[in-house]
């Protein structure tokens, strides 16, 4: 009972992230099909076999006719694995992954295909798209920069859902080497049973680490909530695309997120925020992004003219002053000055501009 159980509650955790991915689209600016479709497969692979056994409802899982339909879920192993490595872009082309395991099984059912020839597919199919999703896996781990915390929450994940994968592989090629009409009820159960286990890890690991479906923005708003007062970025575009930007569009569609999460990273760079030449070209130096890139970033991904985003950047570094105890020796006029405001009249307005409060106001706060 303890592990139709666990498959149950396996059931209740994809239920939580299939909700988690839904909600996601807020604030990652892609949605995760593949991971999406997985969560479903497992979730109901699970309650079906679990209430079975639970005498709760009886329901035959339509694996226990045939385990060479489990073949079509590989493909989306494979494209779960390409969209986290995040570099690799998922296209329509991709398609071409599921026309294979379609035409086997439209043979196999009319029993067109030898019972060897199908295990021998089967095994080639299934080893060769494990070593594929290996690759993918080795490549992103190279490519990795681990001194980020959200890099080393997403690769742990990643092979928490390799482990779970390697272990599927095991299990179906076993089972089809042995795999009897009798006892193939008998043989998904002890499956169920086992991974189920795995799975729970991993799936508790992606609730405990949110960061994972909602994107590098949800992580970088739990750093410093303190200074969190005005956001004027947005992940869609404010206004109509102009037909004389489509082409820088359509080439940055993808990479958008993660300029405007490197900008937001400089909001709380100290060292940065007391550049006093501050612009979009200092910027570009800095994150060596073209400059053309982050003025077509700036002119359709955020509320604020380049002008008065400098001077929210001010207003940042303010904070940052206030926090560290700068007014414990200095006045307000000289945090302005600090703050690289010219003038004591514009540092006051700006402030109370993104705070809603004045420097003396938000000082007693």
């Amino acid at each position: 009972m303890f592990f139709d159980l666990t498959s149950l509650f396996v059931t209740f955790l994809c239920i939580i992230i299939i909700l988690m991915i839904l909600k996601s689209y807020r604030y990652n600016f892609r949605f995760d099909f593949p991971f999406f479709v997985i969560m479903i497969l497992v979730g109901l692979q699970r309650f079906q076999n679990s209430t079975s056994n639970l005498n709760l409802f009886n329901i035959t899982s339509p694996f226990e006719k045939s385990p060479y339909l489990a073949i079509i879920c590989i493909p989306f192993f494979l494209l779960f694995f390409k969209n986290a490595a995040k570099e690799i872009k998922i296209s329509f082309r991709d398609l071409i992954h599921f026309i294979m395991p379609f035409v086997f099984l439209f043979l196999n059912n009319f029993q067109l295909l030898s019972e060897s020839f199908n295990k021998i597919f089967f095994f080639l199919f299934t080893i060769t798209y494990w070593l594929m999703m290996f690759l993918i896996l080795l490549k992103d781990y190279k490519k990795q920069k681990f001194k980020f915390s959200y890099n080393k929450i997403l690769f742990r994940w990643k092979l928490l859902m390799f482990t779970n994968l390697t272990l599927i592989t095991f299990f179906l090629n076993y089972h089809v080497l042995y795999w009897k009409i009798n006892d193939s009820g008998t043989l998904l159960t002890e499956f169920y049973r086992g991974s189920s286990l795995v799975w729970v890890f991993c799936l508790v690991y992606v609730i405990l680490n949110p960061v994972i479906i909602f994107g590098k923005d949800y992580l970088l708003n739990q750093l410093d909530t303190r200074s969190k007062f005005y956001d004027p970025w947005s992940y869609r575009p404010l206004i109509k695309i102009h037909k004389s930007d489509l082409f820088i569009h359509r080439k940055l569609f993808k990479s958008i997120p993660g300029i405007i999460f490197q900008l937001k990273s400089n909001q709380k760079d100290l060292d940065f925020l007391k550049n006093q030449k501050i612009s979009v070209e200092e910027i570009s130096k800095e994150l060596k992004i073209p400059n053309s890139h982050l003025k077509y970033i700036f002119k359709y991904y955020n509320r604020l003219s380049t002008h008065e985003y400098f001077n929210l950047l001010k207003i940042i570094l303010s904070l940052r002053f206030i926090q560290n105890g700068f007014l414990h020796e200095h006045t307000i006029e000289s945090l302005s000055k600090a703050s690289n405001f010219k003038s004591r009249i514009t540092f006051f307005n700006n402030f109370k501009k993104y705070t809603g409060k004045s420097p003396s106001e938000f000082i007693k706060i």
